[in-house]
C-alpha cells in the first residue's frame, strides 16, 4: 500500500491500494481495484468507479459521486454524496453538506 504523507498537487487517478494522511490539492478519481483510505483532505471532487473501494474518515471539500463502487464515510464531506450505483454506508458520526 502506498503511503502519502504531504500535497499532490493536480487531478489524481488511483488504481492501486493508497492511503493519504496529506492532501490532495484536485479532483480525484479512485478506479475499478483501486483502495483509498483518506484521513487527510480533497480539496475538489471524489469519484468512485465501479469496482473501487473508498473509506474517508478525513474530509472530502467538493462532491462525491458513486459510480458503482463500495463508499464508507465516518469524516466530513462539505458538498454532496452522489450515489448513482454501488454501496454507500455513511455513518452515524459523519458531517456531510
Amino acid at each position: 500500500m502506498q503511503i502519502e504523507n504531504g500535497k499532490v498537487e493536480g487531478d489524481v487517478e488511483i488504481s492501486t491500494d493508497f492511503k493519504m494522511h496529506g492532501m490532495f490539492a484536485g479532483n480525484v478519481t479512485v478506479k475499478s481495484g483501486g483502495y483509498l483510505i483518506l484521513y487527510g483532505l480533497i480539496t475538489k471532487n471524489l469519484t468512485i468507479e465501479q469496482g473501487a473501494v473508498v473509506e474517508i474518515p478525513g474530509m472530502v471539500s467538493g462532491n462525491i459521486t458513486n459510480n458503482g463502487g463500495k463508499l464508507t464515510v465516518t469524516g466530513m464531506v462539505s458538498g454532496k454524496i452522489i450515489n448513482l450505483s454501488g454501496e454507500t454506508d455513511i455513518s452515524s458520526n459523519a458531517s456531510v453538506g
